[in-house]
């Protein structure tokens, strides 16, 4: 039964390691006091059931009053293996025991691990070579031969390194507790993740079945960030809706932002998956997901691009592992059915678990303790081919560490990876880190479409059905814009063309996007302004579906080329300029496929009527005619620069003579 979503402590068979030697215990307690003595207790108890972060500071405070005992020493560098922060000085303590490693059963396998997680495979394979002439049993044997295999796929892995920046995200999001399953939409415009620590819910309770109800640990909750303009990251806050007294682990979020998926454990159950909504800036109470939870443990999850597709891992029977990826169709009741396991190229007979697929539909990334992994869960990547994943290869380091690495996810544009990681250099247990580039040297070719849908000028959760014209498979599906706020997110790969059909009540419009010709990522925004019939008719009533013409640049008395070398690089305070690509009356006309790679797109309802669209803010015209070079050769014969002074449209004539371009 395992009651938290990650597992820090089971990491080895539950019937075999951690032995105690009874005499030395008798030894040890014969020198304790009482207080001592039932410290010692409550710290065997977790030793004994691999839980040695727990176990870790009785004996630390017992080891400080004892200095000299070297079973003492023994038991604190075997918890030191475990621990991020001291696991460079496990080695030292567990060699301490030297003189007493005969009555020590499992004195070569601790000391094999604490060499491995200290980059030693050598001397590691050493001595768990030496722990395998012991009487073991199948399966013990095995997990001593895994861990081999670690230390000589540890010793490749040196000359295979990504070529990538690994950075703690740092405050205010990694504290001395444990942050870690960090999730975000396509815009990473806000970051959910799990935290466990002095802010946890319930502060620290006792686990069912436990003894030292006393002293209890902290359960998970789920937390929330946003990003502010220059990257920084809010202070985190709780989101009430979800969390409870028990587990709530962040597990996903799909790539608009409207669904998020948690891992839920509240009483003695396995755990299972639940889904909660956006609702504006709040989220709804967690339901359970229908159609893939079962008796058996389930805990993490995400979904295709088009969210037809559900990845998720569960220990249920009939597995290849102990944890396996498994996928589920969705069925048109809104569940999910016809549920398979992905099969032995991704899953092994270890663990493998926080399956997350790319914007792009084609790239898989999940943790795994099998296939040739250097220590504990590593990250792999597989690539999707004639609709199949591909064997996995392990991304190498610095990304993965002896350590346990783990929820792996990249933002749409590939530049950035965000996960949790064990490092010594760490504020706590778990920290999450970001690595860039994200996608390691693969371009990535998605179009994050963005927008706002609107139904008499108010925001409305309009259903949005993506069609794929060319390759019917590849995506489709129907998505929903935020009831609040009208906001909506779509990603498109490229190579294909869509229609979006955009619908709220009786009315509805279609756009058709092209991205045939898209080979890197790009950004596009699409609003779209839904009417009544009777609401159009009063708004619109005798407005003609033309462009309107661009503004005589003529007018300012200079050849436009000339004003250009003249004033090119003059900079004036208040003053911008801004390339006009388009003006309507009727917003509808305007073709947004002829934008994709350009900046971001504006556009603004002036008092004539017409809607006018412009990208990019300069302060120097060389800049803005440079945007509007690149414009027209898109096939936008309009475009145009004007400019802005103190936030108010000024032509250029008017420039000249007011001698504003003189200041």
């Amino acid at each position: 039964m395992k009651f938290v979503r990650f597992i820090i402590l089971l990491i080895l068979p539950l019937h075999a390691f951690s032995q105690l030697n009874d005499d030395l215990k008798d030894e040890l307690l014969a020198k304790l006091n009482a207080k001592e003595a039932a410290n010692l207790r409550i710290a065997d108890h977790y030793f004994l059931s691999r839980e040695y972060l727990m176990a870790l500071p009785y004996y630390d405070t017992l080891s400080a009053a004892n200095k000299d005992n070297m079973y003492l020493n023994y038991l604190v560098g075997v918890c030191y293996a475990y621990d991020a922060v001291n696991h460079k000085n496990s080695e030292a303590k567990i060699k301490s025991a030297e003189p007493i490693r005969d009555q020590l059963a499992d004195y070569d396998y601790f000391l094999g691990k604490a060499l491995l997680e200290n980059e030693k495979y050598d001397e590691a394979i050493v001595h768990f070579e030496a722990y395998m002439k012991n009487p073991l049993d199948g399966e013990l044997k095995a997990e001593v031969k895994h861990q081999i295999l670690i230390c000589k796929d540890a010793k490749l892995s040196d000359n295979k390194a990504t070529l990538a920046r690994i950075t703690n995200i740092g405050q205010p999001v990694n504290t001395k507790g444990s942050e870690y399953s960090p999730v975000f939409p396509s815009d990473e415009r806000f970051m959910v993740f799990t935290y466990r620590g002095e802010k946890s819910k319930g502060g620290k309770q006792s686990m069912p079945g436990k003894k030292d109800e006393k002293e209890g640990l902290y359960f998970e909750d789920v937390f929330i960030s946003y990003k502010g303009p220059r990257g920084e990251w809010s202070e985190p806050m709780a989101i009430d809706a979800i969390n409870t007294n028990g587990h709530d682990a962040a597990i996903f979020i799909s790539q608009d932002g409207q669904r998020l998926f948690i891992y839920r454990n509240i009483n003695a159950g396995n755990g299972d998956i639940y889904e909660s909504h956006q609702d504006g800036n709040s989220w709804t109470k967690p339901e359970k997901v229908k159609g893939i939870n079962s008796n058996a443990w389930e805990g993490s999850v995400c979904l295709s691009p088009d969210q037809k597709t559900i990845y998720f891992s569960s220990e249920r029977p009939g597995g290849i592992g102990g944890r396996d990826i498994y996928f589920g169709q969705l069925m048109p009741d809104g569940s999910w059915g016809n549920v398979k396991n992905l099969g032995p190229d991704i899953n092994t007979k270890f663990d493998e678990d926080a399956p997350f697929v790319h914007s792009d539909g084609k790239t898989l990334f999940f943790a795994s303790t099998g296939h040739n992994t250097i220590g504990g869960y590593d990250i792999f990547r597989s690539e999707m081919k004639d609709g199949k994943w591909q064997k996995p290869f392990n991304v190498g380091k610095p990304i993965n560490t002896p350590g346990d690495d783990k929820f792996y996810v990249v933002s749409s544009d590939g530049q950035r990876g965000y996960y949790s990681s064990e490092k010594s250099s760490g504020r706590g247990q778990q920290d999450i880190y970001i690595t860039e580039p994200g996608m390691f040297g693969k371009p990535t070719a998605v179009v994050l479409l963005t927008g706002k849908v609107t139904y008499n000028e108010k925001p409305v959760d309009a259903e949005i059905k993506v069609i794929s014209k060319v390759y019917k498979k590849d995506f489709s599906g129907l998505i929903k814009s935020n009831p609040i706020t009208g906001d909506y997110l779509i990603n498109l790969p490229s190579g294909n063309e869509f229609g979006l059909i955009f619908r709220y009540k009786d009315a509805h419009t279609i756009k058709d996007l092209s991205t045939a010709l898209v080979d890197s990522f790009a950004r596009l925004e699409i609003n779209v302004d839904l009417m009544s019939a009777d609401f159009e008719k009063d708004k619109f009533l005798k407005l003609d579906s033309m462009q309107i013409k661009s503004d005589d640049v003529s007018k300012i008395g200079l050849d436009y080329s000339d004003f250009v070398i003249k004033f090119g690089n003059k900079t004036v305070d208040s003053l911008t300029y801004t390339v006009q690509i388009g003006a309507y009356r009727i917003i509808e006309n305007f073709n947004y496929a002829s934008i994709i790679g350009l900046p971001k797109v504006e556009r603004k309802l002036y008092r004539d009527g017409i809607t006018r669209f412009t990208m990019g803010e300069f302060t120097t015209i060389n800049e803005a005619n440079e945007l509007s070079v690149k414009a027209k050769k898109k096939g936008m014969k309009d475009a145009f620069v004007i400019a802005v002074y103190k936030d108010q449209r000024i032509f250029f004539n008017e420039l000249m003579t007011s001698g504003i371009l003189e200041k």
